[in-house]
């Protein structure tokens, strides 16, 4: 005797004019899945995000780097409170790129690129020099994490994104004076 949840299939009280139905909602419901983001597409947008941001660091093209995050963006640059919103994190990249710090080279490495559904994200790795008013050159590397959203129009946005140092902080330094 079949169990009894396997009952209707075989030993059968259900017949092929009841299964039919059945077999046509689940494909249905199965095809209002949305397609898979193309991911080639994305990492494409995320490259051109990055030589746009590279452009913008060395030569203050801000608007073409500002394009690429949703209105409703998150940045979270390291030892800082969160900026929100495009215009905010605009704003923020033009007073960093009037501060008087020079980025002389910088180099964006996206090790990683995943998407499912209407989201995808990027880690990467950067590396770059700087000169810093009363400090010299400085050069720095570190990691990086961005959250993309494809967008009502299909294009795909920086919706959060957040970076770090792989650079010790600095700590008191060693004294060559000994306490006797």
């Amino acid at each position: 005797r079949s169990p009894p949840h396997l009952t209707p299939f075989v030993g059968g009280t259900m017949k092929l004019r009841q299964f039919i139905p059945l077999l046509f909602i689940v494909l249905l419901l199965a095809s209002c899945a949305p397609p898979a983001p193309d991911v080639n597409a994305v990492r494409k947008t995320i490259d051109e995000f990055n030589a746009a941001t590279t452009d913008a660091m060395l030569n203050g093209t801000i608007e073409k780097a500002a394009a690429f995050y949703a209105e409703d963006a998150i940045s979270m640059p390291p030892n800082e409170s969160p900026i929100k919103g495009k215009k905010a994190i605009t704003d923020w990249m033009t007073a960093m790129s009037k501060s008087g710090v020079r980025i002389t080279a910088v180099k964006f490495t996206t090790d990683n690129v995943e998407a499912g559904g209407k989201v995808a994200y990027e880690t990467g790795s950067y590396e770059m020099s700087m000169e810093i008013p009363g400090m010299g050159k400085v050069d720095d590397t570190g990691n990086y994490v961005s959250i993309w959203k494809q967008q009502q129009d299909g294009s795909w946005k920086v919706q959060a994104e957040t970076w770090n140092s792989r650079k010790p902080l600095p700590g008191p330094e060693a004294s060559n004076d000994k306490k006797k």
